[in-house]
């Protein structure tokens, strides 16, 4: 398989996160919606065999890639105060050039903290029966609006996320078109995650060699083959979307993901980690899946 990045200007705030596993669901629902229910099976069944065609990264600000999660400090009592205070600031930076990687020359625009800002936002709870407004059902919810603050004022950036495919880099392409032409995560349809693909898929070829990774991307380790394992982990509670979402229950089972920035080893060569996960819904009528694997890199 071959290894491209795509980059893509994000037009608007999102609710959702840019993560691997939520990209990955886009393009399927953007084969579903362009090619039908016949090509989604088949592409799913070249998903869950030992060589799925396509494993999507999680996005990244241009030209930079997430951080190879560093090795735990041990406190031991006998760092002062300045040490404490250079690991806190050490632990917040979450992105390093991708220069550092890959064979590239590309200078990027430094990020190493949050590329958005999160701004609360007031709804009010709707009764549906009566289609009013409940008393004391005000709430707020957090939108993230894309852009590095630059002294007084917050600079536009563009996004990069990385594909691993045998599919060529033209249907690469047309798939991630399709994936985003309806906006990106939840309340795409009041217009959040805005997105515009701005360059054809461009190969790319990892620097490094050697037997320990990194994960661009949410994955999973259902046997136990990955050694030495550092990662932060969080929790996937998905739901389902398109008609799905309108005919069943919205809620998937909940899956614990590695994060990308996940470093491990492995005794043999690998192009990703994890599997597709199959039957993440209560219901036996429909194989709902969820994206478990991310393309790595040798660090």
């Amino acid at each position: 398989m071959a290894l491209y990045r795509i980059r893509f200007e994000l037009c608007s705030a999102v609710v959702t996160l840019l993560k691997g596993d939520t990209i990955w669901g886009h393009i399927v629902w953007g084969i579903a919606n362009h090619e039908g229910d016949e090509a989604v099976a088949g592409f799913l069944e070249q998903e869950k065999s030992k060589q799925p065609v396509l494993v999507v990264s999680s996005a990244f600000p241009a030209g930079m890639v997430c951080r190879a999660l560093p090795p735990p400090v041990e406190r031991d009592g006998s760092l002062d105060i300045d040490k404490y205070s250079e690991i806190k600031t050490d632990k917040k930076i979450k992105y390093v050039s991708a220069s550092e990687y890959f064979i590239e020359t590309e200078t990027p625009k430094e990020v190493k903290e949050s590329p958005f800002e999160d701004v609360p936002v007031m709804h009010n709870t709707i009764d549906r029966a009566t289609n009013t407004v409940l008393e004391g059902g005000l709430y707020s919810t957090e939108e993230k609006w894309p852009g590095i603050l630059r002294g007084n004022t917050y600079e536009k950036i563009d996004w990069d996320f990385y594909i691993l495919s045998s599919f060529a880099p033209e249907y690469v392409k047309q798939l991630v078109e399709w994936a985003f032409e309806n906006g990106y995560g939840a309340d795409a349809s009041t217009g959040k995650g805005k997105i515009v693909i701005r360059s054809d898929p461009i190969l790319v070829e990892p620097k490094k060699r050697g037997n320990t990774y990194m994960a661009l991307g949410p994955f999973v380790d259902p046997n136990n083959e990955l050694r030495n394992i550092r990662a932060d982990i969080f929790v996937r509670s998905g739901k389902l979307g398109g008609s799905f979402a309108s005919s069943l229950s919205p809620h998937k089972k909940p899956v614990v993901l590695y994060d990308e920035g996940a470093v491990f080893d492995c005794d043999t060569a690998i192009e990703y980690a994890g599997i597709l996960l199959e039957k993440m819904h209560g219901s036996d009528k429909f194989n709902i899946c969820q994206s478990g694997f991310a393309p790595v890199i040798p660090v």
